[in-house]
């Protein structure tokens, strides 16, 4: 039962009326609706804090202080452990800190935080006085502070709440987490640091528990289905007339899909490898198995050239299986679309066009899906639904952080290729400022000389958003450079865009100036130079997609990252990593999971608590203690499993 916030002593018309504008009509609201921050604790995690964030955190010396000296300035560096991460912290000259301070020392720090060095540099460090009451930070604009905290008080004082819990006892007794209704009292009315900490403890748990409650009940729909009765013979046949030899993580991935297709029901599964590594030719292996049991195969693609594209390279590799083309410039669709149904095609590789009403197969047993994250939700699952057993292969080339794709797809339908082929050059990474350009200039000369295919990206058509677009730096390279330019952006037929495309990659010698749309699929093995203006306007997983489009063969190759904005660090790191899971880690923090996983617009889960990489134990205990709930008879009677939707939508918002 909810009881109205003006039953509360405290809570007058004006106070009311600002509550119920920010959509708080109860006192179960209100404690829902946690303080944002604390005094003198100005986050509460620092997976809230942004790169170059000013910041004030309470921490706890982890490690012995250092002392160097740079001329005649003194520079102290220690660790600190806020809350549940380990930071580096530096000071200038404070040399006495030396004698102030040591190890288990509770100590409050103000400075700036640089996000890619886990590092905090302090403009000053005080110790912690520890009878300093802690306050809460609502940041309800037109009500105090202290009133909130108040009419809080009185809530959990006279009882006027109702607090259910939603954690089995089994596992807050695992676990010693705190009921539900202390950690909110700790969470609004903390006397401690550690109040915090504990009430943070259990609610990252609870997340977690819950978006594994959804995933895992979600996921359980899948059919059942005989094993896949392929013929391994075969396969191995077509493995060893491959011009490759396979890598290690590609026969990892072979033998998970090999796994998945003799389970008695439909399997699911994710294959992410980093630009380069192959995971067209691990599929290859597995459309062949389906098409040795009997079944059809549809494979989507997100354009009309990177489906040609793939047409192409199967063509060449399954000489003896029949495969069609069906995409918008398909002549006769109907005759193709009646030998689909009528089983005369084995293969079927498509875009969009796949999914269209009339599109029926014939014992559809296998559905990839490449560049997943580029399809919304709804259309991969109507494709998905035409396959009478669903088994599926997401593909993707954007490296999504392990602990991500595990959550979304559970840790062991998930296949990570890292490893690239030997004979692959690492692509030089250059970060220059705007006015050393003729650098870039330079070696874009060197590559039109030896006719290899030049990229040029900018951000935006044309100059309302920046100014490195695709007019303005038209106009430099048009002046500078007399070779063929061919220029593709958003706003082209998508006819006109293909045709681009195509005259590009016959033409050796040549520059494409364009958008961000060449990020995913293009493979021209003479493409050797990129050069991305405006770099810092790009979340670092996406300079490493674009990177990709060069160095798909053994000549050498090299990419310009250009800014005019100082983002020295973010931009340095991508020119001294080039392992593209790393560098997604990053991107997580900066920019939460939607663009990984292509659910943004589907509202797909922002946590309030728990932290995707720093939380990946507590992900791997939810998963397991979920997991032996669910397989349980009489699990869809716990109260704990009828409270999901009710919980999915009040906290995670999904």
């Amino acid at each position: 039962m909810e009881i109205k916030l003006q039953e509360i002593k405290g809570v007058g018309p004006s106070i009311l009326n600002i509550l119920r504008n920010n959509h708080i009509w109860s006192t179960y609201d209100l404690i829902l609706k946690y303080p944002k921050a604390y005094e003198d604790f100005t986050i509460i995690s620092l997976n809230q804090a942004n790169h170059k964030d000013t910041i004030t955190v309470q921490a706890t010396i982890t490690s012995e202080l250092q002392m160097q000296r740079y001329s005649k300035r003194e520079r102290v560096s220690f660790h600190v452990k806020v809350f549940d991460q380990i930071i580096e912290v530096i000071v200038f000259g404070r040399g006495y800190l030396m004698k102030q301070l040591k190890v288990d020392d509770q100590i409050v720090i103000k400075g700036v935080y640089h996000l890619y060095r886990k590092q905090i540099v302090a403009a000053s460090v005080m110790m912690l006085d520890k009878n300093v009451p802690i306050k809460p930070i609502y940041g309800i604009e037109g009500v105090y502070d202290r009133i909130l905290s108040s009419i809080v008080q009185t809530i959990f004082n006279e009882d006027k709440v109702s607090i259910f819990e939603t954690i089995p006892k089994q596992f807050l007794d695992m676990y010693h987490l705190l009921p539900r209704v202390e950690a909110y009292k700790k969470l609004h009315l903390p006397k401690t640091v550690d109040d915090i900490h504990q009430a943070e403890r259990r609610f990252k748990y609870e997340e977690a528990f819950y978006l594994q409650l959804k995933l895992m009940t979600d996921q359980s729909a899948y059919q059942k289905r005989a094993p896949k009765p392929y013929d391994l013979n075969k396969v191995k046949a077509v493995i060893s007339e491959l011009p490759y030899t396979l890598t290690q993580d590609q026969k990892d991935a072979v033998n998970d899909i090999f796994r998945d297709f003799k389970k008695p029901y439909a399997s699911y599964r994710l294959i992410q490898g980093d630009v380069g590594s192959g995971k067209t030719l691990v599929t290859l292996i597995a459309i062949y198995a389906t098409i040795t049991a009997g079944e059809q195969v549809s494979f989507m693609a997100p354009t009309e050239l990177l489906a040609n594209q793939h047409y192409q390279y199967f063509q060449t590799h399954l000489k003896s299986c029949r495969i069609a083309l069906l995409s918008g410039k398909t002549k006769r669709k109907d005759l193709l679309k009646a030998a689909i149904k009528n089983h005369e095609y084995d293969l079927i590789i498509g875009t969009h066009a796949l999914i269209e009403d009339d599109v029926e197969f014939n014992n559809l047993g296998l559905v990839i899906i490449d560049e997943q994250h580029k399809f919304g939700v709804n259309t991969r699952d109507e494709l998905i639904a035409k396959a009478h057993a669903k088994d599926v292969i997401y593909l993707t080339a954007t490296p999504i952080p392990r602990t991500l794709a595990m959550i979304a797809f559970g840790e062991s339908h998930v296949s990570i290729i890292k490893e690239k082929p030997k004979d692959r050059i690492s692509i030089e990474t250059f970060y220059i400022q705007k006015d050393q350009i003729e650098d870039l200039y330079t070696s874009i000369d060197s590559a039109i000389e030896r006719n290899e295919h030049v990229f040029l990206v900018v951000p935006a058509i044309d100059s309302t958003k920046v100014a490195d677009n695709i007019d303005s730096v038209y106009e430099e390279i048009y002046a500078r450079f007399s070779c063929p330019i061919f220029v593709l952006h958003g706003k082209l037929p998508n006819e006109e865009k293909e045709r681009i495309m195509e005259n590009f990659i016959y033409s050796p010698g040549s520059i494409m100036l364009a958008t961000t749309m060449i990020e995913v699929g293009i493979d021209i093995p003479t493409a050797t130079l990129i050069g991305i203006y405006s770099a810092e306007h790009f979340g670092l997983s996406q300079l490493h997609q674009l990177r990709g489009r060069v160095g798909r063969s053994t000549l050498k190759s090299a990419c310009y990252l250009i800014s005019e904005k100082e983002d020295v660090e973010r931009l340095e790191l991508l020119s001294k990593i080039n392992d593209g899971f790393k560098l997604s880690e990053y991107d997580l923090i900066a920019r939460g999971p939607g663009d990984f996983l292509g659910v943004e617009q589907s509202g797909y889960v922002k946590f309030n608590f728990l932290d995707l990489i720093s939380d990946y134990p507590i992900l791997i205990e939810a998963q397991k203690n979920v997991s032996s709930l669910i397989s349980k008879p009489d699990f869809k009677t716990n109260p704990i499993y009828k409270y999901l939707n009710k919980y999915i939508t009040e906290s995670l918002k999904i």
